[in-house]
C-alpha cells in the first residue's frame, strides 16, 4: 500500500487510524487526541468525491468522514450515497464557534501554546469575503454569513496574515485586507491545491515510519472489516523521496526557529513593561503612575464607552488636578485611555454644590462607618482653619448665582459696596484611632465667621458627624480673633471642653499647638517673658548667638539663617522657623558659648526657656508610637508619669509674664498664654479619658493639631499649577476634586508643616445627586426675604424713574442699543406680528446708525418705542437693587419674577406673550449682573488702591 512521506504533516502526531487503499489513490486520516479535532491529508489529487472512510481512534470511537466539495455538487453527484448528502446538508453553523468544518473553536478555546483563540468575522470586502466563503466551502451568500455573524478562529490564519506577526494574539493586532484562511483545513478546503510534489512510497518505507493504516469500508457493514492483504503501489525514487522529506523537515525547523525567536522578543518587551512599571510605582505619585501604566498596557481595551472603576476616575481626578491642560495632553496626544474632562466634572460637581455641609460626604462616611466598625474606628476631631483668598466677583450664568460674595447680607441703610470673600473657613474630621481625614464644610467670609457663626457652624459640623455615626472627641481651632473670642467663652482650663448639641457629651477644646509656639516666638521678639517668678529670656540673647555663630566655619546651629530673625511677609506663617529658633540645638549652643566666656551668664535663662518650651512642644506633638524621649506618645503603662510631666508644664506656662521693650507696664497674660494653657488641661483629660474608657493602648498627640489641614490647603494651592491666594471659584473647584479623589498628601516641598500621614476616608461616589446635598450656611444673620424693593428701595427706584424722564440723549442711546442687542439675541422677533411689535424700521438715535457696518446686511436691531420705555423701566428697577438680594441664589430668576411683580410689558402678539416675556427678561438679568459684577469689582481695586497709598503715606510721616 502507498503512504505519504516522512516530511507530511502528520509525522509525530500521536493517533491510531487505517489507510485505505485504492488505485491511484491515497487518502490519510488522523485524529488529534489533543484537539479532538479530524485531520486529513491527501496523497493524490486523484481521489474521489464520494470515498467513504471510517476513522478507528485507540478509544474505540468511530468517526464517519466523506470527502465532498459542497452539498450541491453531493446532491448532483448520483454515485453519492444519500448519508453521504445528508452529512453535509445537516450542517449547523453558530456565531460562537468557528465554521470551518470540523473545527471546534470558541472564543474560550486555547491553542497548544496556551494562548486563547481569537475569533475573526468575515471581511467588508466582497472579494476577500467571497475567497473566504470558497475556502471555507460554505453554500451560504455573503449576507447570510454576515447575518448570522460567522466567524473564523486564528487557527486557520498563519503569522504573516497579521499586521503585526509577534503579536498576532493581542487584540489590537489586525489581520491583513487580503489574509485568507488556508491553515488546518480538511479535505475539501485542500483538495483544489496542488498536491503533486507529494510522492508515494512502498508498503516496506513507511511501514517504520507513518501511523498505523486505516481500511476502507462500506456504509453497510456493520463492523469495519479485518485486515487483509495489500496490495503494493508503485514505487518512486528513495532518492527523490529522501530530499524532499529532508527539505520540508528543514522548513518546518526554521519556522519554529522563528516562532521562538519572536517569543523571546515579546517576553523581553513584556520584562521592560514590567521593569518599567515597578520603576514608575517606586515614585513619588505612584498611584496616578501605576494606573497609567497599567492602562498604556492595556491598550485592547476601548475608550469609548467603557465603564471606568472608583479607582479609574480617582487617579485621573488626581491627574486632572495637577491642570486640565496636561491631562488633555496625556489622553489625547499620548492616547492614553482615561476619562472624558466632562466625565471627570460630573463625578466632582456632586460635592460642595453650596457652601456649608456637604450631604454627599455625610452620607459616604454614614456607609464606610457601619455598624461593623468598631468605636474606636469612629472617633475623630473637629477642625476649624482659614485659608486666604483673592476677592473677586462673578456672575456664574448657568447657576444662576453671582460667586465671590459673603452670603452673610448687612443692613441696606449701612452698606455701600459687596463684601466680597476673602478667607474660606473649611471643617475637617480627623481619625485618632486611625489615620484618616474627610472636609466635610466649608464656609467663605468677608474677614471673619464672627462669634455666632461660628458657634452655629461648630452645632452643625458636630450634628452632621453624629448623623455619620462619628463621635467627635476634640475640636481644634487655632486662636483667630472671633474663634478665640467664642471658644474661650464656653471652655477655659477647668473645664477645658463644651457639650455635644446632640448627646451632650464634653467635647475638648484644643489650640493648634504650632500656632501657640508661632506666638511664642512673637511675644518673646517684642517683650522680655518672665518664668519661674525670676528668670528672664530675652529675644537679644537668642540674636546674639546667632550672631557669635555665623562665621564662615563649623556651626553649632547651622539650620539658623537670618530669615530666622528678619521675618520676611511670608515667613512669619512657617511652623519650622520658630521651632528651631526655639529648639533644644539652641539652648545647647547658649550654654556652650556661656562655658567659654562669648555670652553673658544672662543668656542660660534664655536657653533653659528655649529648652523646656522644646520640650512641652515635643510632649503634644509626638507623631508615633517608636518615639524618644518627649517626643513619645502617651502610653497606657506610662500614663501617670505623662500627666505629671504634663502638670509641670501647665505650672512652667502659668508663671509666664511680659515686660514689654517700649517700657510699658508688665502684662500677666495673652491669648496665646491661655491657649497654652488650654491645650495642656484638655490634651490630659482627653488622653486619659481615651486610654481608660474606651481602651486606647496609646495616644498620639500630633493627631490633636492643624497639619492635615494645611496639607490639605497645600493640595488646594497646587490646584491647576500653585497659587497661594486662589479665587473662590478655584477653590470650591480644587475643594470638589480634593473630596472625590482622595488626595490626601501634597506633593509641594515648600508646605508649612511635616506629612500626617493620612488617607482619605471616602473616595468618589459614583450615584448622581440631587441639587440639595449642600445646606447652606447659618453662619451669621441671612435676609431671605422674597420683597425686593422695601421702603428705602421704593425711594431708590423713584428716583430713579425721575431720572429716566429727563434722561441725557446718550443714556437714551445706550438703551437703544442694548435692548435691541437683547431683542436679537433673545430670538423671539421669528414671528411677524411681535417684530413688528418690538422692533422700530428706523432707529431714534444717530448711535446705531453710527455702529452699522456699511456692508451689513441687515443691519442692529432698534427697538420700538414702546419697548425702549420697557427697557428703561428694567434698568431703573435694576439699578434698585441692594447688593443683598444680588448675591443670593437664583438672582436673575427672582429678578424676572420682580419685573412681573412691577407689571413692566413688552409689547407682543397673544401667542408668544409669555415666551417674549421670559426670554427677553432673563437674558436682558444677565447682561446686566455681568455687568454689574465688572464694576463691582473695579470699585473694589480702586478703594484697596486708595487704602494701599494712604498706608505708604502714613508710613512715610
Amino acid at each position: 500500500m502507498a503512504k505519504l512521506g516522512s516530511g507530511s504533516e502528520f509525522s509525530g502526531v500521536k493517533t491510531t487510524s487505517k489507510i485505505c487503499t485504492h488505485p491511484k489513490k491515497a487518502l490519510v486520516l488522523a485524529i488529534d487526541s489533543r484537539r479532538n479535532r479530524l485531520t486529513s491529508f491527501l496523497a493524490s489529487s486523484q481521489v474521489g468525491r464520494d470515498t467513504e472512510f471510517k476513522v478507528i481512534r485507540q478509544d474505540g470511537e468511530r468517526k464517519d468522514f466523506t470527502s465532498h466539495f459542497t452539498s450541491k455538487q453531493c446532491k448532483n453527484d448520483k454515485n453519492t450515497s444519500n448519508a453521504s448528502c445528508n452529512h453535509h446538508t445537516d450542517m449547523e453553523f453558530s456565531s460562537k464557534r468557528c465554521c470551518a468544518a470540523t473545527c471546534t473553536h470558541t472564543a474560550q478555546s486555547l491553542t497548544d501554546e496556551g494562548v486563547a483563540v481569537r475569533m475573526h468575522r468575515f471581511p467588508a470586502d466582497d472579494g476577500v469575503a467571497n475567497r473566504w466563503r470558497q475556502m471555507l466551502e460554505i453554500d451560504l451568500d455573503i449576507g447570510a454569513i454576515r447575518k448570522m455573524g460567522l466567524r473564523v478562529c486564528s487557527v486557520h490564519f498563519t503569522d504573516n496574515d497579521y499586521s503585526c506577526p509577534s503579536l498576532r494574539h493581542e487584540y489590537t493586532t489586525r489581520l491583513r485586507w487580503n489574509a485568507v484562511p488556508d491553515r488546518e483545513l480538511t479535505l475539501p478546503r485542500l483538495i483544489a491545491h496542488d498536491l503533486t510534489h507529494l510522492v508515494f512510497r512502498s508498503d516496506e518505507e513507511a511501514d517504520n515510519l507513518y501511523p498505523p493504516e486505516l481500511q476502507p469500508f462500506n456504509s453497510t457493514d456493520g463492523e469495519p472489516p479485518q485486515a487483509e492483504e495489500q496490495q503494493t503501489m508503485p514505487t518512486a525514487n528513495s532518492s527523490t523521496n529522501q530530499g524532499h522529506a529532508e527539505q520540508r523537515s528543514n522548513n518546518i525547523i526554521a519556522q519554529l526557529r522563528s516562532k521562538v525567536r519572536r517569543q523571546k522578543t515579546t517576553i523581553r518587551q513584556m520584562q521592560a513593561r514590567i521593569e518599567k512599571a515597578k520603576a514608575v510605582q517606586s515614585g513619588s505619585s505612584s498611584s496616578i503612575a501605576t494606573r497609567l501604566m497599567q492602562q498604556k498596557i492595556r491598550r485592547d481595551v476601548r475608550s469609548r464607552g467603557m465603564r471606568w472603576t472608583k479607582k479609574d476616575i480617582a487617579c485621573s481626578i488626581q491627574l486632572h488636578h495637577k491642570g486640565s491642560s496636561a491631562y488633555r495632553l496625556v489622553r489625547n496626544k499620548w492616547k492614553i485611555p482615561l476619562p472624558s474632562s466632562s466625565t471627570i466634572r460630573r463625578r466632582i460637581r456632586q460635592y460642595f454644590v453650596l457652601p456649608g455641609i456637604c450631604n454627599l460626604t455625610i452620607r459616604s462616611l454614614q456607609s464606610k462607618f457601619d455598624a461593623s466598625s468598631t468605636n474606636q474606628q469612629r472617633i475623630a476631631t473637629l477642625c476649624f482653619d482659614g485659608m486666604s483668598l483673592t476677592p473677586s466677583l462673578r456672575y456664574q450664568q448657568h447657576r444662576d448665582v453671582v460667586v465671590g460674595c459673603d452670603p452673610r447680607t448687612a443692613d441696606d441703610s449701612k452698606e455701600q459696596l459687596p463684601r466680597p470673600v476673602n478667607e474660606a473657613i473649611v471643617a475637617v474630621l480627623r481619625g485618632v484611632f486611625q489615620d484618616w481625614k474627610q472636609p466635610i464644610a466649608y464656609y467663605p467670609v468677608f474677614r471673619t465667621l464672627g462669634q455666632e457663626g461660628f458657634g452655629i457652624a461648630i452645632d452643625e459640623c458636630l450634628t452632621a458627624s453624629h448623623k455619620a455615626g462619628i463621635k467627635v472627641v476634640a475640636l481644634v481651632a487655632d486662636q483667630e480673633s472671633t474663634q478665640w473670642a467664642h471658644l474661650s467663652r464656653r471652655a477655659d482650663t477647668a473645664n477645658p471642653f463644651l457639650r455635644h448639641p446632640v448627646t451632650g457629651e464634653p467635647v475638648y477644646v484644643i489650640v493648634d499647638i504650632p500656632h501657640c509656639l508661632k506666638n511664642a516666638r512673637k511675644a518673646l521678639m517684642k517683650n522680655d517673658i518672665k518664668f519661674n517668678e525670676c528668670k528672664l529670656a530675652k529675644w537679644q540673647h537668642l540674636i546674639q548667638f546667632y550672631q557669635n555663630d555665623s562665621g564662615p566655619s563649623l556651626r553649632l546651629a547651622s539650620k539658623l539663617t537670618d530669615a530666622h530673625f528678619s521675618l520676611a511677609l511670608g515667613q512669619k506663617m512657617k511652623v519650622s522657623l520658630a521651632a528651631q529658633v526655639l529648639s533644644h540645638s539652641v539652648a545647647s549652643g547658649i550654654r556652650t558659648l556661656v562655658h567659654h566666656n562669648e555670652l553673658s551668664e544672662d543668656a542660660l535663662q534664655t536657653a533653659e526657656f528655649a529648652k523646656r518650651l522644646n520640650d512641652i512642644f515635643d510632649m503634644l506633638n509626638s507623631a508615633h508610637l517608636y518615639g524618644k524621649g518627649f517626643q513619645q506618645p502617651i502610653h497606657r503603662d506610662t500614663l501617670s508619669a505623662q500627666i505629671d510631666r504634663l502638670t509641670e508644664a501647665e505650672d512652667f506656662v502659668r508663671s509666664w509674664r511680659f515686660l514689654p521693650l517700649n517700657g510699658r507696664a508688665v502684662k500677666p497674660t495673652m491669648p496665646f498664654k491661655e491657649g497654652w494653657l488650654l491645650s495642656l488641661s484638655a490634651t490630659k483629660q482627653l488622653c486619659t479619658t481615651l486610654i481608660r474608657d474606651h481602651h486606647f493602648d496609646y495616644v498620639c498627640t500630633r493627631r490633636f493639631t492643624q497639619d492635615h489641614v494645611e496639607n490639605l490647603f497645600c493640595i488646594i494651592r497646587g490646584h491647576n499649577g500653585f497659587n497661594d491666594r486662589p479665587e473662590l471659584s478655584s477653590f470650591v473647584g480644587a475643594l470638589r476634586s480634593v473630596a472625590a479623589s482622595g488626595l490626601a498628601q501634597p506633593d509641594s516641598t515648600s508646605r508649612n508643616c511635616e506629612d500626617d500621614n493620612c488617607e482619605a476616608a471616602i473616595i468618589a461616589a459614583c450615584a448622581p445627586t440631587g441639587a440639595g446635598d449642600c445646606v447652606t450656611t447659618k453662619a451669621g444673620p441671612q435676609n431671605s426675604s422674597s420683597v425686593v424693593c422695601q421702603a428705602p428701595q421704593q425711594q431708590l427706584l423713584q428716583k430713579k424713574l425721575d431720572s429716566w424722564q429727563g434722561a441725557s440723549n446718550v443714556s437714551l442711546e445706550a438703551a437703544e442699543y442694548v435692548g435691541g442687542y437683547v431683542l436679537k439675541r433673545s430670538r423671539v422677533l421669528h414671528c411677524q406680528v411681535c417684530n413688528s411689535l418690538l422692533t422700530a424700521s428706523e432707529s431714534a438715535g444717530v448711535h446705531i446708525q453710527h455702529k452699522t457696518y456699511s456692508h451689513a446686511f441687515r443691519g442692529l436691531t432698534a427697538p420700538s418705542p414702546v419697548a425702549l420705555v420697557a427697557f428703561m423701566k428694567m434698568e431703573a428697577e435694576f439699578a434698585a437693587l441692594t447688593s443683598s438680594f444680588i448675591i443670593q441664589p437664583r438672582v436673575a430668576a427672582r429678578f424676572v419674577n420682580h419685573l412681573r411683580e412691577q407689571l413692566v410689558a413688552l409689547p407682543a402678539c397673544e401667542l408668544h406673550h409669555t415666551r417674549v416675556h421670559n426670554q427677553v427678561f432673563k437674558n436682558f438679568a444677565h447682561l446686566r449682573l455681568h455687568h454689574w459684577c465688572r464694576r463691582e469689582m473695579k470699585n473694589l481695586r480702586a478703594v484697596a488702591q486708595k487704602k494701599k497709598t494712604m498706608g505708604k503715606i502714613r508710613k512715610l510721616h
